[in-house]
């Protein structure tokens, strides 16, 4: 009795692993594995532009990455991407360590949409030890 018991926990143990081995590969096959870990390190938004910063791992040791922001602008309910901007040097970041110290937006608009200026200051953290980057600055014109 002991015996069948255990056969069909082994055997129900057996079927989950393999359902759950296929529904990774499936989930890793449907987001592409081939595409570089990325995080997120900040989002800030005024009334009109928004921008995310993102960390994309490089390869190599020890493991850098490369920080870009992308600026968003309002149109209608949703946002659409102006442009993404390279933050410092390509893999110019630590992966582990690279977190945001203070990012600044500024949304200036003028008398004439050639006028209008929206604009970032960024500092990040190179590592513990040496503290945070100095400001970067980035901007996107209509």
């Amino acid at each position: 009795m002991i015996s069948g018991a255990l056969r069909r926990i082994a055997v129900m143990g057996a079927l989950l692993a393999v359902v759950g081995t296929a529904t990774t590969v499936a989930a890793v096959s449907a987001t592409g594995a081939s595409q570089p870990p990325q995080r997120q390190i900040a989002v800030t938004a005024l009334s009109g532009f928004k921008v995310v910063l993102t960390i994309t791992r490089g390869s190599g040791q020890p493991p850098m990455g490369t920080v870009t922001a992308a600026g968003y602008r309002r149109a209608g309910t949703h946002w659409q991407l102006i442009s993404t901007k390279r933050i410092g040097k390509a893999n110019g970041w630590f992966w582990y360590s690279t977190e945001t110290c203070s990012l600044n937006t500024t949304q200036l608009k003028g008398a004439a949409p050639t006028r209008a200026v929206d604009s970032i200051t960024v500092r990040l953290l190179i590592t513990p030890a040496l503290g945070c980057s100095l400001p970067i600055s980035k901007r996107w014109k209509p």
